[in-house]
């Protein structure tokens, strides 16, 4: 007779959790931006990151997330105790790839290597560094 009521309990436990199944991290990372023109191959502009901090709001029921600057989703992918991010965009006159990888269980390292590339201009983003868990409020805030 316990045991059905043990189990009954453990189902109601989890239920709340998969409903809000969100998770929110700010990444704190380091890097470089740089354009290139093409075919010429000259260097337009080598710089660090222009922003250092990023806030993003992943949804791990739909395998989705966005950042506090796009509200635009992406699809993502898990891997062990690893968020993936790897979109490719192959349009015409424009091809590019969008990479990052942030911990499940914040907190962790974080790399991003996005390029993109036009008849004219290659622009690699390249970095590195660490993302911690935030309250959801902080994302709102920073998304408005």
């Amino acid at each position: 007779m316990k045991l059905p009521i043990l189990i009954g309990s453990l189902l109601l436990s989890v239920i709340p959790a998969v409903a809000d199944d969100f998770l929110y991290v700010s990444c704190k990372m380091n890097g470089t931006n740089k354009k290139t023109a093409l075919p010429s191959g000259k260097v337009i502009y080598e710089e660090p990151l222009s922003v250092n901090t990023l806030l993003f709001k992943v949804d791990l029921t739909s395998m989705k997330l966005r950042s506090n600057t796009n509200a635009e989703w992406s699809d993502i992918r898990i891997e062990g105790n690893q968020i993936i991010q790897d979109n490719k965009f192959n349009e015409t006159g424009f091809r590019a790839q969008v990479r990052g990888v942030m911990p499940l269980n914040p907190p962790g390292p974080a790399t991003v290597h996005n390029w993109y590339k036009s008849k004219t201009e290659y622009q690699v983003i390249k970095g590195e560094g660490v993302c911690t868990e935030i309250d959801s409020s902080a994302f709102d805030e920073a998304s408005k």
